[in-house]
């Protein structure tokens, strides 16, 4: 099992500095969120050099617009070259939004009937995510495939893998180890965003909320569930001075391998 460390964590420091920080807090690798940042023809180079300090294990397709990649569907193409270019084994992508108006995008995702074929994924697992409510008073469900009981049914007839966000499911108020269950029955769930929340706060520290951690993580241990688990939270969550966010990743770190039973730390 690797646990990652997302770069959407502390997205406003230098990548290099990402990738350092977490290698110096212990983590076993890196979960790369693909931003805007890579609108700049020599950025895969300064990425590939990151890999030197630790290695980047899965990939976030962007959620936002990359101007150079076109539409989305183009851009889970070209996140899957970088993956093939950096080694990495995981691409993760969220589903069309009807909020952000993604029409053409729920075009070619509805059209599509083997993801992992038609956007030449060889050799790579494709994963899409479960999503969340939105807003405080009146709750949204912007995205297609909301309910991630219709997410799992969709993927398992597409060939997609399973990340499992649990503050994502936390905003329905239901229990993650339910949607832990869920997705890990299907055999294909392949990575856990892992954070905390309350009814009005999501992407919390671990301990910072209203999730049940010892007893997912646990349960998760005695089930043999063996991919990855990448902490995502907040950047807010994380102090700007750099001894105090390098010891809060540790802090996280050594939760999250005590509860599963992981005794080495380096």
């Amino acid at each position: 099992m690797k646990v990652l460390f997302s770069t959407g964590c502390i997205y406003y420091l230098p990548i290099k500095e990402i990738f350092i920080l977490a290698k110096e807090a212990g983590y076993d690798g890196c979960d790369l969120v693909i931003d805007r940042h890579f609108n700049r023809p020599d950025y895969l180079d300064i990425v590939k050099e990151c890999c030197q300090i630790l290695p980047v294990y899965s990939i976030h397709a962007p959620f936002l617009k990359i101007d150079a990649w076109g539409s989305k569907t183009n851009a889970i193409v070209q996140t899957v070259r970088i993956a093939q270019e950096l080694n990495a084994g995981l691409i993760n992508f969220h589903p069309p939004s009807w909020f952000s108006a993604e029409l053409v995008f729920f075009r070619s995702f509805r059209k599509i009937e083997d993801f992992q074929r038609s956007l030449g994924a060889e050799g790579i697992r494709l994963t899409i995510e479960n999503m969340p409510l939105v807003g405080k008073k009146l709750m949204l469900t912007p995205y297609i495939l909301n309910d991630y009981r219709d997410l799992i049914e969709y993927g398992l007839k597409r060939n997609l893998d399973f990340t499992f966000d649990t503050t994502h499911l936390g905003t329905f108020g239901i229990d993650p180890i339910v949607g832990f269950l869920s997705f890990f029955k299907t055999g294909r769930l392949k990575n856990i965003h892992i954070s905390d929340y309350t009814d009005t706060e999501s992407h919390l520290f671990l301990g910072r909320g209203n999730m049940p951690v010892a007893r997912l993580l646990n349960t998760m241990r005695r089930l043999g569930y063996d991919e990855m688990v990448t902490l995502e939270v907040s950047p807010e969550e994380l102090p700007r001075a750099r001894q105090w966010m390098v010891k809060m990743m540790r802090y996280q770190l050594s939760l999250i391998r005590l509860h599963l039973g992981i005794d080495h730390y380096e």
